[in-house]
């Protein structure tokens, strides 16, 4: 059998030897940590197929991820601006990340309405004012299309959540959201 060649220790080896990973703290590992959960839970459905040129549904392929805060406290949201995306909302998922949702953004403040239909996650959904008040905060059932979940005044903003999100972080109506996305003028 031939021998096998050695090979000189080089500088390469001894630097990877007295390598140290960056570590990271705990905030920074929680944030990206969250993020690439989004990431994934986003474009688990989209990973699959070729890349197009472009959506012929209108859809981005790569959601806004935004950081909203309430009392102190954060979500990170699927921001949903377009008519095509606030179609679709949070349907078809089987899992929404604690700490996370979507964020419906509307031209103008009206008087809105969501419903369940093929959205198999228990949420809870916050309206919002255009100056960031919350006006609303509602229980909605899974596969539930006969109830429509009204917002009690005319608002720019719907915020889902998990359904015991705004409960558990002692969020009530009146209270302030900021990282609001601005609109343009119409």
């Amino acid at each position: 059998m031939p021998e096998l060649p050695t090979f000189p220790k080089s500088s390469l080896t001894e630097n990877l030897s007295s390598f140290r990973p960056q570590s990271l703290t705990l905030a920074q590992l929680s944030k990206t940590t969250l993020a690439f959960a989004l990431f994934l839970v986003t474009f688990e459905p989209t990973c699959a197929r070729k890349p197009q040129k472009a959506e012929p549904s209108g859809l981005n392929l790569a959601p806004a991820v935004r950081e909203l805060n309430i009392k102190g406290r954060k979500v990170w949201v699927i921001v949903a601006e377009t008519p095509a995306e606030r179609t679709k909302g949070l349907m078809f998922r089987s899992y929404l990340a604690p700490d996370s949702g979507m964020l419906f953004v509307f031209e103008k403040d009206e008087h809105l309405h969501f419903w369940m239909k093929n959205t198999y996650i228990p949420l809870a959904i916050a309206y919002i004012d255009s100056i960031g008040v919350i006006t609303d905060i509602l229980q909605m059932k899974p596969l539930d299309t006969l109830t429509p979940y009204r917002s009690s005044k005319p608002v720019r903003y719907a915020l889902e959540v998990n359904s015991d999100w705004f409960y558990l972080n002692h969020i009530k109506v009146g209270d302030t959201v900021s990282g609001l996305p601005t609109q343009k003028a119409p």
